[in-house]
């Protein structure tokens, strides 16, 4: 088929690529003159595993090709995919600018086609319920050609999107004709495994399954770090309750894995929208609310954690940050929790020395600013002359670091576990005083030296 994807983003660029590896011909639109200089020089603007070889791969074949301009690339399309985001506004609300821009764009780009054209526009963005409804009629106001709204967001987890996409549990299709559907299913019969999977529904439906599955997600994960405070008050280990409750088969072990708070480009804004969403039919949703509460709380809890531990005053004191990104596999620092707990040791007077493999230049805009902060080119060379670590992204390489070796440069040996992705053993072994999340602390006699 001939697929256009507007937006080469996280989504866009990782639907248009999956695509064009199962035959169908792709046209990527994106409108920031860098990236598409990014795109059309081969490379590309995000990390996420196995995405560039297989972007790469279908370029230089001309299966998937980049643009700029959108008319010439709705012209002969059969489906026109809207993958642009839909950013919180302050107030948490959905801001629908760019999905507004680009339906008015394939609106004037369809403006000379006439009845025979049909097109299927598929709205991949998160959008509030109602959104491609509104799309479907401005649609059939402003254009004479035979058009198609369909919702089919996406459920791409970071730092295995290309896996979801190619081999997804399930594809949710929103609308209100057959022959959209019919549309939908032969453009992913490729990828469909199993026919209950592809799931039809009317656009409202599909809007807020989109919703519903990342709220109930976070709320898993907020309830394990609501667990952690009960653990560390009555001496309990969560890893243990994780375990006792996941291996129940109505329950199950997805999404149990306690920590510092979760971040992320959807999680916190699509908690948040949802409750804004709530708030339009009159509903006070308490259920949301209360997730973000605990997830803002979770992030303050750790900061304050190690100023408790600390021994020393906070002020003036260096601490190393491992992880900059909200999770490992992906250079994403959106609402990472990183974020929070570096502005609050910058508020509170430390001096935090940074690492991370991939999140890097990312956070160094976010900070660009601030000078309090050195970027270090590992995690080694970060913990020297610290006085204590601060483990906030659970990269698989941090559990084999020379931990041994990393304790003798430090002011002390502390270590705060924000992911609780390192072995209570070896920290024991190796010196440390480590302080995980809702798991009993390892308190060995610290070796104190002298400021250098």
């Amino acid at each position: 088929m001939d697929v256009t994807v507007i937006g080469c983003g996280y989504v866009g660029l990782v639907t248009g690529t999956c695509l064009a590896s199962i035959g169908h011909t792709v046209r990527g639109v994106e409108k920031d003159p860098k990236k598409l200089k990014t795109l059309l020089d081969g490379h590309c603007p995000i990390f996420e595993p196995g995405l560039l070889e297989l972007m790469q791969e279908h370029y230089a074949s001309g299966q998937l090709q980049f643009t700029g301009d959108v008319r010439a690339a709705v012209k002969d399309a059969e489906v026109v995919f809207l993958c642009v985001g839909t950013p919180p506004k302050p107030d948490g609300t959905v801001d629908m600018s760019f999905l507004e821009g680009a339906g008015k764009e394939v609106c004037d780009a369809l403006a000379d086609q006439n009845q025979e054209y049909m097109v299927t526009i598929i709205v991949k963005s998160t959008v509030p319920a109602g959104t491609n409804r509104k799309l479907y009629n401005f649609l059939r106001e402003q254009t004479r050609a035979h058009v198609q709204v369909v919702s089919n967001p996406e459920f791409l987890r970071e730092g295995s999107a290309v896996q979801d996409c190619l081999s997804p549990d399930r594809i949710v299709i929103g609308g209100e004709s057959p022959e959209a559907f019919r549309m939908m299913r032969r453009l992913y019969d490729p990828i469909v495994k199993r026919e209950e999977s592809f799931m039809t529904m009317n656009w409202e439906s599909a809007e807020l399954t989109k919703y519903a599955a990342n709220a109930m997600l976070a709320a898993r994960i907020s309830f394990m770090n609501e667990m952690t405070i009960l653990c560390e008050g009555y001496g309990a280990d969560i890893e243990d309750i994780r375990k006792g409750i996941g291996s129940d088969a109505r329950i199950g072990p997805a999404f149990l894995r306690a920590g510092c708070g979760y971040g992320g480009s959807c999680f916190p804004k699509d908690v948040a929208a949802l409750e804004h969403i709530s708030e339009q039919v009159g509903h006070k949703n308490l259920f949301v609310h209360a997730i973000q509460t605990v997830n803002k709380n979770q992030k303050q809890r750790f900061a304050h954690k190690i100023a408790d531990k600390l021994g020393r005053p906070i002020a003036g004191a260096r601490i190393a940050i491992w992880g900059l990104a909200f999770k490992a596999d992906t250079d994403d620092i959106r609402e990472s929790a990183a974020i929070d707990v570096i502005e609050w040791l910058l508020e509170n007077g430390a001096h935090v020395r940074a690492a991370d493999p991939k999140a890097m230049d990312n956070m160094k805009q976010h900070f660009k600013d601030r000078d309090e902060i050195e970027w270090m080119p590992d995690p080694v060379s970060a913990a020297v002359g610290c006085d204590a670590v601060a483990l906030l992204t659970d990269w698989p390489q941090y559990s084999t670091l020379p931990f041994r070796k990393i304790a003798a440069t430090m002011n002390q040996p502390l270590l705060f576990d924000g992911r609780n992705c390192l072995n209570r053993d070896v920290m024991r072994e190796t010196g440390f005083q480590y302080y995980p999340m809702g798991r009993p602390a390892i308190e060995n006699s610290l070796r104190l030296k002298a400021r250098a």
